[in-house]
């Protein structure tokens, strides 16, 4: 075979490097634009739980609501399948994956009671899924309780905050856990600046302190309320419990510093409500259950 002159022989080769060149970028686009591997969640669980509405008075009660919480339809860990109630109901839902059950009473007669039962079946995760990610804008906010924005924190996140979002998170959940003491059961919420000053607080303030330390280095981060459970299992109203998650670049993670609990056995958190105030969200401000009607009380069962 005849060989190329040198200035052609030049030419072919810079053109084979050129096409290697623009496959090695083809491909690499192709990496970074994929999409994320398809969810699993192979632990089935389900919970179940209930409510007891009464009309306390000796007139027949018209037009009474009623709202519940229903587990988040889907996070890293966990996704909601179905669910069966008692009662007829509609499904409201949210731009954060929160689920509420509202229902409507026409007529509850004089001194009624109503009992409302949920089952939810779930599958669940113990290492968290990639999803699709709306703009995380929104939990890099400061917001009631979660004052991201407070000097106090602002300050003690510089000093915790470095490095990537995972080991940024660890960072702070470290000194959580390690300066602020479980106070016990506390009613009213306090907040993430009521814990980083007193250096206590109950399950909601170890979330909020957490995940506002977070927001104030930059690394996204949402308050969560649900249970923690092991196995099937009947909820109850004293088993509510808050933690928060952060996300750490790709995925969100599980952080519960109260129970000193860093991405670990995340398949046993129950998600019921991504806690933020949006208008679409009639839970926010709420825990479990709220309702409307003179006369009426609700209670959760358990």
């Amino acid at each position: 075979m005849r060989e190329l002159p040198v200035n052609k022989r030049t030419l072919f080769l810079f053109a084979a490097c050129l096409c290697l060149l623009v496959a090695g970028v083809m491909l690499g686009l192709a990496f970074l634009n994929r999409a994320p591997r398809q969810a699993t969640y192979p632990v089935q669980r389900q919970i179940q739980y209930g409510f007891t509405l009464q009309n306390r008075t000796n007139q027949a009660l018209k037009n009474a609501e009623f709202w519940a919480q229903a587990p988040v339809k889907e996070t890293a860990y966990q996704r909601c399948e179905r669910l069966e109630v008692s009662h007829a109901y509609q499904l409201l839902s949210d731009e954060h994956g929160n689920q509420t059950l509202y229902f409507q009473l026409p007529e509850m007669p004089p001194f009624a009671t109503v009992i409302v039962s949920v089952k939810a079946f779930l599958s669940l995760s113990d290492t968290p899924n990639e999803l699709p990610t709306r703009d995380l804008k929104a939990y890099l906010q400061p917001e009631p309780f979660c004052e991201s924005d407070a000097p106090e924190i602002t300050r003690l996140a510089g000093t915790l905050a470095s490095g990537k979002p995972a080991t940024a998170a660890e960072k702070i959940f470290d000194w959580v856990t390690s300066n602020v003491q479980d106070s016990g059961y506390i009613r009213n919420e306090r907040g993430a600046l009521y814990a980083l000053k007193n250096k206590q607080g109950d399950c909601t303030e170890f979330m909020y302190l957490f995940a506002a330390l977070c927001r104030a280095g930059q690394i996204p981060a949402r308050t969560i309320g649900g249970y923690v459970c092991g196995t099937n299992t009947v909820v109850t109203p004293g088993e509510y419990h808050n933690w928060a998650e952060f996300y750490d670049g790709k995925r969100w993670r599980i952080a519960d510093p109260q129970r000193k609990n860093l991405m670990k056995e995340t398949s046993h958190y129950i998600a019921m409500q991504v806690i933020v105030d949006t208008p679409r969200n009639p839970m926010a401000g709420f825990q479990r259950f709220r309702f409307a009607g003179q006369g009426l009380k609700v209670k959760m069962n358990g």
